[in-house]
């Protein structure tokens, strides 16, 4: 297992963490999610089930928002003028599932059957749990004690997928891990704090993203309770990837 990490500075996108397909093992795999939060995996041969393998080895899939387990992105001309995953146009950093009244996902998982062939759509990450530990204990303790109203984006609304939830940006659990709900643009009451915490959460993620360039069964999984993610727009319009939620469950010994 290779990690691979350089020292962001503002004009710098951190190198990204990569494991080859011969090392995704439970141990290896579950080893560095715990302590780098993500993984990218390529090398993967076109015969690998990667539904299945996700679901033996991290936990249950759950249902997407129309109820499949597998959610098929690629871009869809009815959806260009409108926020939405499945068009070509840039995503802004966003935990997944804010709007669920339950716990989100604790792993996303996104996986690539034909790459993009012209500039951008990379999907990008940052450590929501770093820029949480910059801020001061004041205004932590602020993001964990009031609550917001999260709404579903507008493009699942159009869709009649959408959800509302009330909860507090970052939930603490007795022992668990917190979980960290953001949205830049699904917080329908956000406050003077709450769009400062998110501007300067912004300027953190672009000062210390990692870039993810797919390639064709190439595999990206994350901490959904830790990372935020986005993406970068695009034109051609034969990328398509799928993605995958995957259930909190608690870690045996291997």
């Amino acid at each position: 297992m290779t990690h691979q990490t350089t020292h962001p500075t503002t004009d710098q996108t951190t190198q990204l963490n990569r494991i080859g397909f011969d090392d995704i093992d439970t141990p290896v795999l579950s080893a560095t999610l715990d302590e780098v939060g993500y993984v990218y995996v390529d090398g993967i041969p076109e015969s690998f089930d990667h539904a299945e393998f996700l679901r033996t080895r991290l936990g249950p899939l759950l249902p997407q928002y129309d109820g499949q387990t597998v959610w098929s992105i690629r871009p869809d001309q009815r959806f260009e003028g409108t926020y939405h995953s499945l068009n070509s146009r840039r995503l802004t950093p966003h935990t997944e599932c804010y709007e669920w009244q339950d716990a989100p996902p604790k792993y996303l998982a996104l996986w690539c059957l034909v790459p993009n062939s012209d500039a951008g759509g990379q999907t990008t990450l940052a450590d929501g749990g770093a820029f949480v530990a910059s801020l001061d204990a004041d205004e932590r303790e602020r993001l964990s004690q009031v609550e917001y109203h999260f709404v579903s984006s507008a493009g699942l609304q159009e869709m009649q997928l959408g959800r509302t939830a009330r909860h507090p940006v970052l939930e603490q659990r007795p022992g668990r891990s917190p979980i960290l709900r953001f949205s830049c643009q699904c917080i329908a009451d956000a406050d003077e704090f709450c769009q400062d915490i998110g501007d300067r959460l912004q300027r953190f993620f672009d000062r210390t993203k990692v870039s993810v360039e797919f390639t064709a069964q190439s595999l990206l999984i994350w901490d959904n309770h830790r990372f935020l993610h986005s993406r970068n727009a695009f034109t051609d319009p034969r990328r398509h990837l799928r993605r995958v939620w995957i259930a909190e469950q608690e870690r045996t010994e291997q």
